[in-house]
């Protein structure tokens, strides 16, 4: 019997952590927040604003009408396919560019003054340029979104394989590495959690200019969807785009917080 009542215990006390656990303040403050929020904005629209004007619970209704339509799954093939191709190019560049940075020293006098000088600048004031080069094409999206994530990608691991450790490069020169192995086989992989971060700070910035470049250029996109619904007065709409873009921005930064827990456990932000 006492068996029995020390199982059942230790049951409670199992489901009572697990539910402590769970129900952390940390976790539960964003969603009373969020409540909150969408209460007071439900309210206001509701007692002060006109009828087309959007509310959280209209865009709750606005949902499946979206959803089920082929020109929204179009559009966000177009609009996310684009921004991941070009933040590939971007990283890919930006790696290679910021690891020659990093390790020499004469090629940072020359590049780095200007790499900096454009990462600080609001790249929507180059889409006028960029259409100017390609025209009012998707390739001035796939530009613009590449610059984009090849700034900060650079720029961080620069920084990040210029701040390698001297006890890790004395042991490579005992063991004879050479200048690629030291590239490659030092310096990147301890700059990996700044690289993970300029990648996510590439598809945060990515995201915003791609958007920017389909209404500015009346490219095909998510973009171009948002602008229209919005001049339809169908606001409701538009705003579901606009969560779908949200939801693919906090996707892609939980996708690169997990990327940097794994490639660089010892690495804490």
């Amino acid at each position: 019997m006492a068996a029995h009542g020390g199982r059942i215990a230790t049951s409670e006390v199992r489901r009572a952590g697990w539910w402590n656990r769970g129900l952390t303040p940390e976790r539960i403050a964003p969603v009373v927040a969020g409540v909150i929020l969408l209460a007071i904005w439900e309210l206001y629209v509701r007692t002060q604003l006109p009828d087309f004007v959007a509310t959280p619970i209209g865009i709750v209704m606005a949902i499946p009408a979206t959803v089920a339509s082929p020109s929204f799954w179009s559009d966000a093939a177009v609009s996310l396919g684009s921004i991941v191709q070009g933040v590939a190019i971007g990283t890919v560049a930006g790696i290679l560019i910021g690891v020659a940075m990093g390790r020499m020293r004469e090629l940072d006098w020359f590049l780095s003054t200007y790499i900096r000088a454009l990462y600080a600048l609001p790249l929507i004031a180059l889409v006028p340029i960029v259409i100017l080069w390609v025209g009012y094409q998707p390739e001035a999206r796939l530009i613009i979104v590449a610059i984009s994530a090849f700034l900060p990608v650079a720029v961080t691991t620069a920084d990040g394989t210029r701040a390698i450790p001297r006890e890790y490069l004395d042991v490579g020169q005992m063991f004879g590495a050479k200048v690629h192995h030291v590239w490659f086989g030092i310096a990147l992989p301890t700059a990996l959690p700044h690289i993970v971060t300029g990648i996510e700070l590439g598809f945060a910035r990515g995201i915003t200019n791609a958007i920017a470049v389909e209404v500015l250029a009346s490219v095909r996109g998510m973009g171009m969807s948002v602008f229209e619904k919005s001049g339809q007065l169908n606001e409701n709409a538009s705003l579901v785009y606009v969560l779908a873009l949200a939801i693919f921005a906090v996707g892609i930064r939980t996708l690169m917080i997990r990327s940097r827990q794994r490639l660089a456990p010892w690495y804490s932000r």
